[in-house]
């Protein structure tokens, strides 16, 4: 997964516009038409401002909307930064791969993915509501109604084809969670009634009832995966269309 990386600021002397800088999700990471988002709101402004020279004081209202909305931004970084740290901690430590020798070593995973299902349910609920917290920053921040509203509608147009894929992905990193605990869970309860083939890495149950609720859990994390995977194709590409000319 990589981190989000922020769009360049416009680089020009005449900015009156506002400045908005978006994230791409793709692999847990970027919204592609962030930098759509900006150069629509840019081309909208900028008849208005070609008599301008210098860019805005620090106190118009554009820069004080750009100052608002940069707290989203931070925010929503931070959030995908903690949830790669998770994920990438989740594969170093095999999480998954059901390495337990101990009970110490099912409380180790369990925390690994009690972290990884946190930092995911704080991040799609920021992507979810991404238009509202918007609109909070910038009625705290007392930007005029028309360049709040102008603001929310354009961010709401160029983020609605792509947050039902973020979500999904979001959704993925859920089922992946909350079947790994439930592996863990079964482990833990059947202690002594299942040992695991270190050459293979197989594990075998003395039950047949538990084996085939192990390949359930096991089965919707492969599944979950593979669908985790597909959407995150799915934003690649409409990234990659959006960005030609």
């Amino acid at each position: 997964m990589t981190s989000p990386l922020p769009l360049a600021p416009a680089k020009t002397s005449s900015q009156r516009w506002i400045v908005i800088v978006l994230v791409v999700l793709l692999c847990g990471g970027v919204i592609a038409s962030g930098y759509l988002f900006l150069r629509n709101l840019r081309a909208q402004r900028e008849a208005a401002v070609q008599h301008a020279k210098t860019p805005p004081p620090a106190n118009s209202d554009d820069a004080v909307a750009a100052r608002a909305l940069s707290n989203y931004l931070a925010r929503i970084r931070a959030q995908f930064r903690d949830h790669d740290a998770d994920f990438l901690r989740l594969q170093q430590q095999k999480a998954l791969s059901w390495n337990i020798h101990s009970r110490a070593d099912i409380e180790r995973d369990r925390k690994i993915i009690h972290d990884f299902l946190t930092t995911n349910t704080r991040l799609t609920e920021t992507l979810r509501y991404g238009e509202g917290f918007i609109r909070a920053e910038l009625n705290s921040a007392k930007v005029p109604a028309a360049i709040r509203d102008s603001a929310v509608d354009l961010y709401a147009k160029s983020q609605g084809p792509l947050l039902p894929l973020q979500i999904h992905v979001r959704q993925c990193d859920q089922v992946i969670g909350e079947n790994a605990l439930a592996v863990l869970d079964l482990l833990d309860f059947n202690w002594g009634a299942w040992g695991r083939d270190e050459a293979t890495g197989r594990l075998d149950f003395t039950n047949t009832i538990t084996l085939a609720t192990f390949r359930d859990y096991v089965g919707k994390i492969e599944a979950a995966a593979a669908e985790r995977e597909d959407a995150q194709q799915q934003l690649t590409r409409y990234q990659e269309r959006r960005r030609s000319p």
